[in-house]
């Protein structure tokens, strides 16, 4: 493939987000708990939720990544006071951290956002760059849609979409 040759085409057409985007998009606030993300991600079978301020700007995304980060450093403190009691109870501070820390004290706040007017080549290129899987969608920096992998997936496997 050439430098600028798009690797999505919808009848030879480039495929724009906005006919793609996820629109009735599933959000947090800053101060909702880990705990109430955890049940949002089980109940809606979704990885990852934009974060709005109270004016319905992007502030952020929450992802499963940053429960896991959190989940796995537990984990480690755990085996660590095992081998070095010295160390205290790291593992019981990071579990009380858990049970009680809100969006705004994981939540990824430098976010890749892109328009309504960007592709879906624009999505595949910053989703494999970045290795992230959920991006918001935002016109004059309010959030408008969200494009994930599902939706990235869904659209080139679909019968019109050439690759």
């Amino acid at each position: 493939m050439e430098q600028g040759e798009s690797i999505v085409t919808k009848k030879e057409e480039k495929m724009l987000i906005k006919e793609l985007m996820t629109k009735n998009v599933i959000t947090v606030k800053p101060e909702t708990t880990l705990k109430e993300v955890a049940h949002i991600f089980k109940e809606h079978r979704i990885n990852g939720v934009p974060v709005l301020d109270n004016d319905g700007y992007l502030g952020g995304i929450i992802t499963m990544t940053d429960l896991l980060r959190m989940l796995r450093d537990i984990h480690y403190w755990g085996q660590m006071g095992k081998k070095v009691p010295e160390i205290g109870d790291m593992k019981g501070h990071l579990v009380k951290e858990k049970e009680e820390a809100t969006v705004s004290s994981k939540m990824a706040k430098n976010v890749m956002s892109l328009k309504e007017e960007n592709t879906l080549d624009d999505v595949i290129d910053i989703m494999c760059k970045f290795g992230i899987h959920t991006i918001p969608i935002v016109k004059d920096g309010k959030l408008v849609g969200v494009m994930g992998a599902t939706d990235v997936v869904n659209a080139c496997f679909s019968s019109d979409t050439h690759l």
